[in-house]
This record gives structure tokens, sequence and C-alpha cells, in this order.
């Protein structure tokens, strides 16, 4: 044991014995190797004894080239860094001017000129608007001096005034310091003002207030006898700062806590819609939409129980209130068909909060006997909603018209229940003669409607949906995740939909290492993400069953195509030596198809799920499994092959099968007798981190047996298709030339790209600079011919 290890295992047994294992001198000793050199005294001080202590005086050690080496690497990563971060901030900028000049161009060519007329012209083509529009405003410059105050109140007044041009009744402000409820009078005023010269006169009424604070109200001065301009009569303004969210969260704690403990309130009674009817009689309620008029998603203390289902949205390069970026945040964020906008830190699923209630217009069929008739033409007419996974026939929303059977036909958002003008001629038509009759349909989605995209969508932060994770490999019913860093926050939240989404996955896994690392036999650590830690898997694969414990085998669905495309070349009476079989990938359908294969695997648990699959499959005629290492195998394969034909022993004999309709009397067919060849027409070796490593066990292969072969008979020399990794280019030329070059140096003999009889086949991409290849290349006779060599000397 080293000396340091001795040491230190001395000292952590002597503190468990509270220091009573060494004395303090010994102790002192133990640490003083370890303790730092003390400073260096000033010479004109002296010690107690009066003596002056000695200064040593070290020579400066000169330089090493292992310190210039040192110091150029790290001139050449800072240098690297700069230049990096040069690029990188140049980008920025041009990517910031560029959306300041678009935003600009549009603002002139679509100026509304503060008509509400114009404004909702830009809105009419929209199937719903947020009945509470919510926004973050930030007070620039700190707050210091009047300017940035009066700004700040001028953009709650123009946002205000587009609210009422769209209508939409509802606007909450929030800002961070809470300066804006110091100015209620003000900013009423300002507001007042800006409606007055979006609308004139006839503006609509304004009541602004906020949390605790006493409203002020204004009336309406649209004559009665004038139709108002404003699709809203009266706009409601919330002013918040973080202070709102906080305090409200502990008041309601602290006096449901208060409750409980006097039992006036049972904790079963606490619930979440009893925590929304408080919060948001005390503060508000959830908003449809919040908009950002900021480049990034900064909450800035935002009441946080408020915007659980709320809509974020927010401009990229965006640093200024603008009437485009609210209009966008309208269009592009109140789909009627989005799903709820759920993220949250905690990364945690919460199913009930997908519930949605869409509300639509449906055409309620008088007579259903026309249900198929008016279906037919209102498909035809483009007013027939057709929705993923709903259909578009539904019980009648009344449960007294349902209860006789009544159904009506879902219609298209555009479709308005109160405006005929949005009704074709055929609708129309059919209300008149009241054989349909348009009403309003609140269609209400849960968590089952929403797709796996949907719902990652939702749940994962902004900058993390560029790429979803949707790659996954399904193994029976394991689905195999390889999760990069900035997912694995989500883990369990991703493992979780996928269980709900995949009605035949009860478990994911996801890889904690690489193929290989955690045993020679290419099998992975794992961590079970969700579902039970159960591996033992059945899965079919070109009318194969399989079976075998995934944590300790080696198996990839996604090299199906790879395993039938090897087989299809594979004649039915060949002889195949699969040398790194697997559990038989290769090897049961080839036996299948009546190929004979010596298949080997030098994992135990592969071995015996291949005997497994062997009998499971009924081709145990054509398939013999081996345990052995594949160095060793080759030579034995193509020696045991030979000598059953020595032996006499090259037949086999397969019992025919009496037809369904056969008497019991009639005679029992004649068995179908196979001969299997004396040598060997393919191998494969599947084991692409090191199978080309195997090549040269080919040496002498049928050293001695020249007269089975070309040109003494008609029989070829076996073809290798071995698997290998290499980069990844768009043509493969120079990773041809590198996978023949090690195949080369394997073999001790040559082989190029474009010989007769080499194909190099891309197989899939592992990675992005990484990519599967199979190499197939008959032996050369130079190879299979020469003198073995043993064991030893290889």
């Amino acid at each position: 044991m080293p000396r340091a290890t001795r040491e230190i295992q001395i000292y952590r047994k002597d503190a468990k014995l509270n220091h009573n294992l060494l004395t303090p001198a010994e102790r002192e000793k133990l640490l003083e190797p370890y303790l730092p050199t003390p400073p260096s005294r000033s010479p004109s001080r002296r010690s107690k004894n009066g003596t002056i202590p000695t200064i040593r005086i070290e020579k400066p050690r000169t330089g090493s080239r292992l310190g210039v080496r040192k110091f150029l690497k790290s001139q050449l990563h800072a240098l690297c860094y700069a230049i990096m971060h040069t690029i990188f901030s140049v980008y920025i900028r041009i990517r910031m001017v560029f959306h300041a000049v678009k935003d600009r161009i549009l603002a002139i060519l679509y100026y509304h000129h503060r008509t509400p007329e114009l404004i909702q012209k830009d809105v009419k083509g929209l199937s719903r608007l947020p009945k509470h529009l919510s926004v973050i405003l930030r007070l620039e410059d700190g707050g210091r001096g009047g300017a940035a105050l009066e700004a700040l109140v001028d953009e709650v007044a123009e946002i205000a005034a587009w609210c009422a041009c769209v209508g939409i009744p509802m606007l909450s402000v929030h800002e961070q310091s809470g300066i804006l409820k110091g100015y209620v009078p003000a900013t009423h005023r300002a507001v007042t003002r800006k409606l007055s010269s979006y609308f004139g006169p006839q503006h609509p009424a304004v009541s602004l207030r906020a949390p605790h604070i006493p409203s002020m109200e204004s009336a309406s001065n649209t004559p009665t006898t004038e139709a108002p301009r404003s699709p809203v009569p009266h706009l409601s303004i919330l002013l918040l700062s973080a202070e709102d969210g906080r305090d409200s969260l502990v008041d309601l704690t602290k006096t449901l806590a208060e409750m409980s403990q006097r039992s006036k309130l049972s904790s079963n009674d606490i619930s979440q819609e009893l925590l929304d009817a408080e919060l948001t009689e005390s503060v508000m309620g959830e908003p449809d939409l919040l908009v950002l008029f900021g480049p990034t998603v900064e909450l800035s203390g935002y009441p946080p129980w408020q915007i659980r289902l709320t809509e974020i949205f927010h401009v990229q390069d965006n640093h200024g209130v603008g009437y485009q970026v609210f209009l966008r945040a309208l269009s592009e964020s109140m789909s009627l068909f989005r799903p709820p906008m759920v993220r949250s830190a905690s990364a945690t699923l919460n199913r009930a909060l997908f519930s949605k209630t869409i509300p639509i217009a449906a055409a309620r069929v008088a007579n259903p006997k026309n249900i198929t008739r008016f279906r037919t033409q209102l498909d035809k007419s483009g007013e027939l909603a057709k929705l993923e996974r709903i259909t578009n026939i539904q019980l009648d929303p009344d449960p007294a018209v349902a209860k006789k059977g009544g159904k009506c036909m879902l219609l298209k958002p555009e479709v308005k229940p109160e405006d005929p003008t949005t009704w074709s001629t055929i609708l129309q038509e059919a209300v008149k003669t009241e054989e349909l009759k348009v009403i309003p349909y609140n269609l209400t989605v849960d968590y089952n409607y929403w797709t796996y995209h949907d719902i990652m969508t939702s749940l994962l932060p902004e900058d993390a949906l560029d790429e979803i994770p949707v790659g996954f490999a399904i193994v029976g019913h394991v689905a195999h995740l390889n999760l990069r860093d900035e997912y694995l926050p989500y883990k369990h939240v991703i493992a979780e939909v996928l269980i709900d989404k995949n009605p035949t996955i009860r478990t994911v896994i996801n890889k904690i290492d690489d193929v290989g690392t955690h045993s020679e036999f290419r099998t992975f650590g794992y961590e079970v993400l969700a579902g039970p830690d159960d591996m033992n898997v059945e899965l079919s694969e070109e009318n194969c069953i399989f079976k075998f414990d995934y944590s300790k085998v080696y198996w990839n669905s996604r090299l199906q195509t790879e395993h039938k495309r090897l087989v299809d070349s594979f004649n039915p009476g060949e002889v195949v030596c699969d040398v790194m079989a697997g559990i038989g990938p290769f090897a049961i359908p080839a036996g299948k198809k009546r190929v004979f294969v010596w298949a080997n695997d030098l994992n135990p648990d592969s071995y015996a799920a291949m005997v497994e699959a062997i009998k499971r499959n009924k081709v145990n005629h054509f398939v013999r499994p081996f345990n052995e290492d594949g160095h060793t195998f080759i030579h034995h394969a193509a020696d045991s092959i030979l000598d059953l034909t020595t032996a006499n022993q090259n037949t086999i004999s397969i019992p025919a099968k009496r037809t369904f309709n056969a008497k019991p009397t009639d005679p029992v067919p004649n068995p179908t007798v196979l001969t299997i060849p004396q040598t060997i027409n393919h191998f494969v070796m599947n084991l692409p981190a090191s199978a080309i490593d195997f090549l040269g066990s080919f040496n002498g292969l049928y050293h001695g047996h020249e007269e089975l072969f070309e040109p003494h008979t008609s029989t070829k020399l076996p073809m290798v298709h071995v698997h290998c990794f290499s980069t990844k280019s768009e043509d493969n030329v120079k990773e041809g030339l590198e996978i023949c070059a090690r195949i080369s140096a394997n073999l001790g003999y040559a082989v190029r790209p474009g010989d007769e009889e080499v194909v190099i086949h891309e197989v899939r991409d592992v990675a992005p600079k990484k990519r599967m290849f199979c190499a197939s290349f008959r032996i050369p006779a130079e190879v299979a011919f020469r003198e073995r060599i043993s064991k030893i000397d290889r």
C-alpha cells in the first residue's frame, strides 16, 4: 500500500475515534507533508530566542520545453476563443440589425395610423382572440429620471388602445418594481387620452386597478344613438408587480394554515380549485396569452400561479414595445388546437393541465337521416371541421336532445354561430329551412388527445425545442433512449409521456455509457426512467421470434434492414458462418430460408438466447450454435464442415408434413433429404468496433484443399461480410480507401475499392461524424491457401 494512502487511512481512523488514536505530536507530524509552506519572515524580525532566521533564496528555474508548450497551448486556446467569440458576436449583431430593419419596414407598410378599423382588419381572419391579455414591461435605465417613467406609461396606454381596437376586454401589465402603482391616476389619464386619439370622443370606458388599491373608473363617451367604434364597451386594466405573486401565496398559505389549526377547514378541503378561486379573487385569473417585448423569456417575478396554462410569446432579437410584435402574438399564439403551455422548473408531468375547452360552432341536424347528405355538402363547401383523432359527428351538446339521438356536425373555427356572414350559401339555406341550426359548441380535449410532440412542445423550455427527443429504439416492451445532456433534467417526464403515447412500451431506459464500455459483450450501462426494471423482452423480426434479456445481450433494432439485406443475398442450400452471431438476427431468418448456418457468439447469454431462438423458430435442422472465440471459430467451422463430408454425415432428413385433409390410412410422405456442402459460402462478421481485427484468422483457411475450389471445380472461395465504423462524407470515397487499407493490413493482402467483388456498403449513421459500413469481398486464394500458423504464432 502506498505511504500516502496508509497515512490517509490512519488519519481518518483517528478522526472517527475523536482523535484518541494519535497524540498531537504524531498528528502534526502526519499532516506536515500536506501543509503549505509558511511565508518567509522579514529579515528584520527576530525569533523568540533572538536569532535571526535564515532566509533561503532559490535561484529561478530555467524555462523548459514543457513550460513553453503549456504557454503556447494556453495562447492558442485564448486565440480560438477570441475568434469564436468575435464570429458569434458579429452574427448576433447582424441578426439583430436584420430583424430591426425588417420590423421597421413592416411597421411602415402596415402602419395602422391609429385607426381602429385598420387594426380590426388585421385580426379579422383570426379564429379567436384572448379574453385576457397580459404583458411584461421594463422600466428602462432603472427608473432614473422622469423620462423612463413617462415612456413606461405611454407603452401601457398604447397597448391598452390596441386591445380596445381588436376586442380584448382585459389587460394586465406587469412591471417588476411596481412603480406604476404609485401613479395610478396619471396612468389612467394617459390611457384615456390615448383611447381618445384612437376613437375620438366615442372611446370605451376604462377601469384601472391594482391588487389592494382602489380602482379608477371612467365612463364611456359613446352616445347611445351611435354605433360604438370599439368592439368592447369597457376595458379593464390591472397593474402587477413582483410582490403580488409572492405576497399573495404567502398570505393564502398563512390563512389556510390558521383555518386548519382552528378546525375551520379540513386539510382534505384544500384543493387546486380552492387555490385557484382564492388567488383569482386576490390577484387575477390566468391570462390566455402573455406577451414579452424582449428577446428572451424573462418573467421578472410574474405571479407564478397565474401562468400555469398561459401561452407565452416573445420575438427573438426584439427590444421594445411594437405593434408588429403585438399582432404576431395574436396571430401565432392563439391557435385553437395548440396544447396549453405548462412549462415549469420542476420538470414534472401534470396530465390534468392538458385539458382544454375549444369554443367552435356546430350544425345541429334536425333529422339524423340527413347527416350523410349535409356532411357531404358542408365538406364540399369547406365548412366541415377536419380534426385529427376526433370525428366531426358528435352528440348534441344539449343533453335532452342528445338523449333522443340528436347529433351535430362540428364546423371550422372560421364559422361563427352569431355571424351569418361567415356561413356559406348551403348552410344559410339549410338554416332557413330549419334542417340545420348553427349553435355554439365547446369541444373539450384532454391529455389523451395530444401527441407526444404536442406535449413535449408544451413541457420543454423554448431553447430545447429545436431537437425534441424523438429518436429511440424499441426492443420488445423497452424503449431505449440516448438523451443529450440538455434533456437530462426532463428525462423522467419524457419517459412518462413515451409510455403514455405508446401502448406497447412498458419500460423506458436511458443509456449512461457507450456500447462495449460496460463489458466486452457490447452491453451497456443504463438507468430506468419509467416503468418496471424488466429487461426480459420478446420481439419479432422477419417472422422470427426472439426472447432475451436486453441487459445481458446486444440487440439493435435499427439494423433490421441490414439483417434483411444480407439474408436476402444467401441462397437456400448454401453454408453461412456467422462469427459474431449475437442472438441470431442473421442466423435464424437464414435458417428459415433453408440456409445452413454455423452461428457463434462468445457471450454465454447470447449463446443461450440463440439456442432458445433456434428451438422456438424450429430451425434446428439448419442452424448450429457455438460458444467460442471468433478467431478459433473461423478455422473450426471450416474444418468441421469438411469433416462432415469425410464422415458421411453431411445430410439431414426433414420429415414431410401431412396435408390438412390427409386420411389416417394415407401413406406417410417421404422425408426431404438435403446435403450440406463441404465448403462455406459466406462469413458474416457483425462486430463493427473490432471485426476487421479478426480477418487475419482467414490465413490458411483452406490450406491443402485447393482442389475443392476454382479452377478445379466451379466452387468459389467464401465471401466475407465484415461490419466496421469509419468517418462519413457525401461520397464515402475516403472511407472506402480507409476501410480497404485496414482490411489489407489484417489479411496481409491488398484489397482495393473497385476490385472485382469488393463492395463497401453504407449501413447507417451512428453519430454526427461516424458511419457504419459493411465491407464485402471474396477471400483471395493467396490468403485462403497459405500455410496455417499456430495460434501462438499468430
